[in-house]
């Protein structure tokens, strides 16, 4: 559910290397990760518990592009650039370090981790933002790097 409070959009002059933003949590069903991979990832080890126990993991997981959309979608609720969407340009170094399973619940955090204003565009600015995602016992299930494009307050100024 979307929050009724406003935001104020936040722009690049406004972000400070550094700075981390924590998500709210997601918790994994059964049902939402055979739901998804129906949809999307329909290999047997997501589907069922007994496609599961025949994989390399001995058990149900979720898909990791499971795991990366919902990492996408805390984040876009924890509105770390306040009103500014998060526009994203490239991810790199997608790492899935641990499987998700059903019952799990998990969280995210993003560090800015640099920051340039655009080469081709100077009217944006780029940020490169780490972004890791972690079970209920802290262990990290996800990590990425983003790459951000926000606007520039004053363009050429």
């Amino acid at each position: 559910m979307a929050d009724a409070l406003p935001r104020v959009a936040r722009l690049y002059e406004d972000i400070v290397l550094g700075e981390r933003t924590k998500t709210g949590s997601f918790f994994f069903t059964r049902e939402s990760i055979v739901e998804f991979a129906l949809l999307y990832d329909p290999q047997p080890m997501h589907l069922s518990e007994e496609g599961g126990r025949a994989s390399f993991f001995k058990k149900q997981v979720a898909s990791g592009w499971q795991t990366v959309g919902v990492t996408m979608r805390l984040m876009v609720e924890a509105h770390p650039f306040g009103a500014t969407p998060l526009i994203g340009l490239q991810i790199d170094e997608i790492k899935f370090p641990r499987p998700v399973y059903p019952g799990d619940t998990i969280t995210a955090e993003i560090e800015i981790v640099d920051k340039r204003i655009s080469k081709t565009r100077p009217d944006n600015g780029v940020l490169k933002g780490r972004t890791i995602t972690q079970n209920q016992k802290g262990q990290d299930v996800l990590s990425q790097i983003w790459t951000i494009l926000m606007p520039v307050r004053n363009p050429g100024s």
